[in-house]
């Protein structure tokens, strides 16, 4: 019985670690969606790169809830690990998105942008769900 009320106590832990981490991303992502918006109305070279540095923050956020994730799921045992939430923006991309800024390029850097969004929003439901049904184990 104290075994499984350990291992319930840790999972609950790893999950509101891999809560919080998610939340970080989410707000990172945010702010590189509101200066994408920016830059796709005429933001210019500024808003460009303030993007990818709101972006260059997302990727290392969701690095950290990645690890929280992978953590969560090894804590709660019957959680498939998550993959999926690279940006998939390229350097040179950022790259040719400032030195080219035009509206092109700028809608496709944020069709990615909430594309990311997305899928941190969904793991984030999942994530809670596994979370509430821990709490009533415990």
């Amino acid at each position: 019985m104290y075994e499984r009320s350990r291992e319930v106590a840790e999972a609950l832990s790893a999950g509101r670690r891999a809560l919080a981490a998610l939340e970080e991303a989410e707000e990172s992502l945010d702010s590189a969606k509101r200066w994408g918006v920016w830059d796709i109305l005429g933001g210019g070279l500024i808003s460009s790169a303030v993007k990818h540095a709101r972006l260059s923050d997302a990727r290392r956020d969701l690095a950290a809830a990645r690890e929280e994730l992978a953590a969560f799921s090894r804590e709660l045992g019957d959680v498939r690990e998550i993959h999926g939430f690279d940006l998939g923006i390229s350097d040179l991309a950022a790259l040719f998105d400032i030195a080219f800024d035009n509206v092109l390029t700028d809608l496709l850097v944020q069709s990615q942008i909430d594309d990311a969004a997305d899928r941190v929003e969904e793991t984030t439901r999942r994530v809670r769900v596994a979370v509430d049904k821990l709490e009533t184990l415990r």
